[in-house]
C-alpha cells in the first residue's frame, strides 16, 4: 500500500508529523521496537505514559510496554515455575497460590501485557533444562545471571540482587577446643601478659624494700625473689595466706597500691574473659570459604552453590531442595550450606531459634532474572523485559522484599493467579 493511500494528504496522522519533525523520529523508533502503528500517536494527541530514549543529543519520546498491540493481545505463553524461596513458592493450605518475589514480577508482567499462559511445575534443574530445550517460553523464578546460564538460554534484565553465601550452625556449647582457641587470641593473651608483668614489677619492689628488714625474705638467696613473687601473686588473687607480709612502711605502701591496682585489673580481666568466651559460643562452625574443605557441606542440586563447590573441588552432599538442606543442617548431619544468599537468608529467617546463621560476607555476588527460550518473539520479549524492570523498581516490590526477608508473616501480594484455563502441570523432575 502506498504512503498516500495509507496516510492521505490531509490525514490527521500525517499532518501533525509534518509540523513536528520530532514526531517522525518517534514514529521510526516505534517501528524499530516492534510497536504497532496504532500505538504511535502524534505529539499533540493524548498519550499513555511514555519513556525517553537518547538519540544523539535529542530526547525522543517512545511508547513501549504499557500494553501489547492489538495483534499480540491474548498471546499464550508456556511458563514454567519451581519451588525456590523467596522467588517462587508453591501453593500451601494457607496460601493456595504461587507466591514470592519472582511471582510478583511475573504476575504484574502478565497482567499489564494481557498475556495468557499455561503453567508447568518443575524442579529447579529441570526448569533450566526445559527453557533450554524450548519446552517452555519463560522460566519464572530467580535464575542467577552467570555465564553457564547465559550460554543455555536467554535472560531478562535482572529484577534483584543475590549471590552465593554460607549458612552454618552457631556453636551452642563451649568445648575444650573452642575455649583453647579463644584463650590464645590476641585480646586474652595481652591481658595475661599485662597481669603477669604487673605482678613481677610489684614483686621486685617488695623484695627491694623488705629484703633487709623482713625475716621471711632471704637477703642473699635467689629464693628471696621467688618468695616476693609468691606474695605478689597471692595479693593479686586476693587469697591472702599471710605467710608473707610486709613489715616496713614502704612495704605496706607498696602492698596497698598493689591490692587496689590488682583488684581493678582482675575485674577488667574477668569482664574481658567472659565476653570472649561468650563470643566463642556465638562463633559459627564455618567462618570463611577456606574452612569448607574440611567440613561437611551441603548444596542444592543444580544450584549456584553446586557450581561453586564443583569448581572449588569441595566435597558436598547434594539435596533436592534447600528445605532438605536446612533440615540436615539443623539435625547436624552437615556443617554448612553453600547456596543463594537470598534463599538462605529467607529460610534461616523462618527458624530463628535453631542457631543457624548466614555469614555476612558472600562468597560471590550476582543478579537474578527470568530465563527465556531462544527465538522468542523479539517485540514481545522487549515488552516483557520492560514490565519486569518496572516491577523491580516499584514500591510494591521493595515493600514485599523487606517483609519477606524481615517479617515473614506480613501480608502477601505476590500471588500468581492460575491462568483462566486449566494449567498444564508436569510432575516434578527427579
Amino acid at each position: 500500500m502506498s504512503r498516500e493511500r495509507r496516510y492521505p494528504r490531509h490525514s490527521p496522522t500525517m499532518q501533525p508529523m509534518r509540523q513536528h519533525p520530532a514526531a517522525i523520529l518517534s514514529f521510526v523508533l516505534c517501528a524499530i521496537l516492534g510497536a504497532h502503528a496504532d500505538a504511535c500517536q502524534s505529539p499533540d494527541a493524548p498519550t499513555a505514559p511514555i519513556g525517553t530514549l537518547h538519540v544523539g543529543e535529542r530526547l525522543a519520546q517512545i511508547e513501549i510496554g504499557d500494553a501489547l498491540p492489538p495483534h499480540q493481545r491474548g498471546t499464550k505463553l508456556r511458563a514454567g515455575i519451581c519451588d525456590l524461596p523467596p522467588w517462587t513458592m508453591a501453593p500451601t493450605e494457607s496460601k493456595p497460590y504461587w507466591s514470592g518475589l519472582g511471582a510478583l514480577v511475573w504476575k504484574n508482567t502478565a497482567k499489564n501485557l494481557g498475556i495468557d499462559y499455561t503453567l508447568s511445575v518443575y524442579t529447579y534443574p529441570a526448569l533450566l533444562k526445559a527453557v533450554e530445550h524450548g519446552d517452555i517460553d519463560v522460566a519464572v523464578t530467580g535464575i542467577p545471571i552467570i555465564p553457564e546460564n547465559i550460554s543455555r538460554f536467554g535472560m531478562t534484565p535482572p529484577f534483584d540482587q543475590s549471590g552465593i553465601s554460607i549458612a552454618t550452625r552457631v556453636r551452642g556449647a563451649l568445648t575444650f577446643a573452642s575455649v583453647t582457641e579463644r584463650i590464645i587470641t590476641a585480646e586474652i593473651t595481652v591481658w595475661l601478659f599485662a597481669l603477669l608483668g604487673f605482678a613481677g614489677l610489684f614483686a621486685i619492689l617488695f623484695w627491694l624494700v623488705e629484703r633487709k628488714h623482713n625475716p621471711t625474705i632471704d637477703v642473699t638467696s635467689i629464693r628471696a625473689l621467688g618468695e616476693s613473687i609468691w606474695w605478689s601473686l597471692t595479693t593479686l588473687a586476693t587469697v591472702g595466706y599471710g605467710d608473707r607480709v610486709p613489715t616496713t612502711g614502704w612495704g605496706k605502701l607498696i602492698g596497698s597500691i598493689w591490692m587496689a591496682l590488682g583488684f581493678l585489673l582482675m575485674t577488667i580481666a574477668a569482664a574481658v574473659f567472659t565476653s570472649v568466651l561468650t563470643a566463642a559460643r556465638l562463633q559459627p562452625l564455618v567462618r570463611n570459604s577456606t574452612e569448607l574443605i574440611k567440613m561437611r557441606v551441603g548444596v542444592g542440586t543444580g544450584s549456584t552453590g553446586d557450581t561453586y563447590v564443583t569448581r572449588s573441588n569441595i566435597p558436598a552432599t547434594r539435596f533436592d531442595t534447600f528445605e532438605d538442606a536446612i533440615a540436615a543442617l539443623r539435625e547436624q548431619r552437615i556443617d554448612a550450606i553453600v547456596g543463594s544468599s537470598t534463599t538462605l537468608a529467607y529460610l534461616v529467617e523462618q527458624f530463628p531459634g535453631d542457631h543457624i546463621t548466614v555469614l555476612p560476607r558472600p562468597l560471590l555476588r550476582d543478579y537474578v532474572s527470568f530465563g527465556t527460550r531462544f527465538g522468542l518473539d523479539s517485540s514481545l520479549e522487549k515488552r516483557i523485559e520492560l514490565e519486569i524492570v518496572k516491577t523491580a523498581v516499584s514500591s510494591e516490590y521493595t515493600a514485599m522484599r523487606a517483609s519477606m526477608l524481615g517479617q515473614i508473616d506480613a501480608p502477601s501480594a505476590t500471588d500468581v493467579p492460575p491462568p483462566n484455563h486449566s494449567a498444564r502441570t508436569k510432575p516434578a523432575a527427579p
